[in-house]
């Protein structure tokens, strides 16, 4: 038991069942103290912490042995209990010894050290960047040359048969041979083009064709070379230059014709002929015979049923409609004698001639 400094101690000592009790001087003791505390701050100080707790367990291991041993008390000085302290657990330093050396040695270099230290990882981390860059570079131009060099293999055409709908036919546009009145011959295309602007805007039926590299007028049409003459010369009359001549548009062959595309083809030569005489009678005689026009009429009954959206090809197409527009003209001339229903018959049978050549 520990009291106060400023009263004496008593240790009393238990031995066989009986207490023995012993007082010290209180100088002595208290310069034991003292001699004690100043060993224990020494100890503080050089932090032997681990010696002081061992004298500790020593001290408290004394007064805890069993009554039976033998208990020798010194002569001359008796030593003293120590005090209880409360030592405050170690906190561990190694840490803030780390900083502390940290920031120490940051003092010390100052920011010289460390911008150093930073400029050379920078300088690293590029340098490392830079080469795998290089060699990743390097690695796509080489796929891109393997890839060049390779020779580019041709997948041989599929040849596919084209194959004709099974209602198509195969039919053969007839030549044909005709008589026109031809107002002149032209080298340059673009001024032929003009002049049948202007005949037409003057009511002069007029159509460039192109035969052979070379752009002719032709004014109109007549079923005979005799007709033809006549009919040119009422051009010359009107002050224009025209000549009669015999043209023979050669044959073609179609394939792919629909049913109703053949019997345009096959019942076209004969229609226009028949409506060809008839314009060159009205522009002779003025008149228009009923001959003529029942004529006409039979040759047109093998195509007046066909409607245009059955006729898919549009050369076919243009020439159904051609001879059609003509035949309606022809009989309109009949009916009012007037002259620009027959200049109108006269242009519609020039532009079947036009795609007749073309075709």
């Amino acid at each position: 038991m520990v009291e106060g400094p400023e009263k004496g101690r008593t240790i009393t000592i238990k031995i066989n069942g009986k207490q023995r009790s012993y007082e010290e001087n209180l100088v002595e003791e208290k310069h034991i103290e003292d001699i004690k505390i100043e060993s224990l701050r020494e100890e503080n100080r050089t932090e032997k912490w681990d010696d002081l707790s061992f004298k500790e367990s020593a001290a408290a291991k004394e007064t805890t042995e069993d009554d039976s041993f033998d208990w020798i008390l010194p002569e001359d000085a008796i030593e003293p209990d120590l005090r209880e302290y409360n030592i405050a657990t170690k906190t561990k330093t190694v840490n803030k010894k780390g900083i502390r050396t940290f920031g120490q040695s940051f003092k010390k270099n100052g920011h010289k050290g460390f911008l150093t230290s930073i400029f050379i990882t920078v300088f690293f981390a590029i340098l490392l960047g830079t080469g795998f860059g290089f060699i990743m570079l390097k690695l796509v131009i080489t796929e891109n040359s393997a890839e060049i060099e390779q020779p580019v293999t041709a997948e041989p055409a599929v040849e596919e048969d084209i194959k004709q709908p099974a209602d198509t036919e195969t039919g053969v546009l007839q030549p044909l041979s005709t008589f026109v009145i031809q107002g002149g011959v032209f080298s340059n295309i673009e001024a032929a083009r003009q002049i049948e602007e202007d005949h037409i805007q003057k009511g002069i039926p007029s159509k460039v064709i192109e035969i052979n590299g070379q752009a002719v007028l032709y004014l109109s049409v007549s079923s005979s070379i005799e007709d033809a003459k006549e009919i040119g010369n009422q051009f010359k009359d009107k002050g224009y230059e025209a000549f009669a001549k015999p043209v023979t548009l050669e044959e073609k062959s179609l394939e792919g014709l629909l049913p109703e595309e053949k019997k345009v083809i096959d019942a076209a030569p004969a229609i226009y002929q028949a409506i060809a005489e008839g314009a060159s009678e009205a522009a002779r005689t003025h008149t228009l015979s009923d001959a003529i026009i029942d004529k006409i009429a039979a040759q047109m009954e093998s195509i007046k049923s066909i409607k245009e959206d059955q006729l898919k090809n549009k050369g076919i197409l243009s020439l159904n409609n051609e001879l059609t527009h003509a035949h309606q003209q022809l009989l309109a001339y009949k009916e009012s004698k007037d002259i620009t229903a027959l200049t109108k018959v006269q242009q519609h049978l020039l532009e079947f001639l036009s795609v007749y050549q073309s075709m």
